[in-house]
């Protein structure tokens, strides 16, 4: 089933093409990878997805929904994650928790917010706020909050980035979690070896624009980096 599809997406900023053309699927069950540098345009693209930025051309539909047009309807749809919180660095992450998820509706709230600190190793530090936390203690929180309203799909901007082996291996598991239950999920990455051990499909954006489509069964880990440092080097990023 087709929870997100993207027809020639693009995006500008002044005369800059940050976004160029992008047309995606993402499809339930599927871990979709998206390889690139910085500055590459994969975050813009995860903020454009997410509602969070307009493009200036192209189509969203998200669960059958035009998301530019309708971008409200879609975002219960939708958990994400990316690097601002989105969130009160004031606030404890129970507080953060069951105000985002009185926006939602969400039944039964409290019981919901301690069940998700607790599954991601937060229970200890339930009553702190969130500014003293490191960065992978605010990753498990974003991941909690991503999570709070059960989306049918995930969008992870550089979910690894600046975590410890075990807040990584945290990550991985959670994603492998959601996919089981049938969530779409995109992730972006620059860590080809992470991102092919989680990822179904693989994705290159160089300059704004996205490239190949590699499902896993085809293509090895070290033929995949191999493919993705020869493309960095023939853009002349690496």
């Amino acid at each position: 089933m087709r929870r997100l599809t993207t027809s020639q997406i693009s995006k500008h900023f002044g005369y800059r093409k940050i976004v160029n053309d992008v047309s995606l699927t993402i499809n339930s069950g599927e871990v979709v990878a998206i390889f690139g540098p910085n500055g590459a345009g994969k975050t813009t693209l995860i903020k454009i997805l997410a509602t969070l930025l307009r493009p200036t051309s192209g189509t969203i539909d998200i669960e059958n929904i035009d998301a530019i047009a309708e971008y409200a309807k879609v975002r219960h749809f939708l958990g994400v994650v990316i690097h601002e919180h989105l969130a009160y660095p004031a606030f404890t992450p129970f507080e953060n928790l069951k105000f985002f998820g009185q926006m939602y509706g969400i039944n039964d709230l409290e019981a919901r917010c301690n069940t998700l600190l607790n599954e991601v190793g937060l229970s200890r530090f339930i009553h702190e706020p969130l500014h003293i936390f490191s960065r992978g203690m605010t990753q498990r929180f974003m991941i909690a909050k991503a999570l709070l309203h059960n989306p049918l799909i995930l969008l992870l901007d550089e979910p690894f980035s600046g975590l410890d082996t075990s807040a990584r291996q945290f990550v991985m598991d959670r994603i492998a979690q959601e996919q089981e239950k049938g969530k779409a999920t995109l992730i972006t990455t620059h860590n080809t070896e992470l991102g092919y051990h989680i990822g179904t499909r693989f994705h290159f954006m160089i300059d704004g624009t996205l490239e190949e489509s590699i499902d896993k069964d085809d293509i090895s880990e070290d033929t995949l980096l191999q493919k993705y440092q020869d493309r960095l080097i023939e853009s002349g990023t690496n």
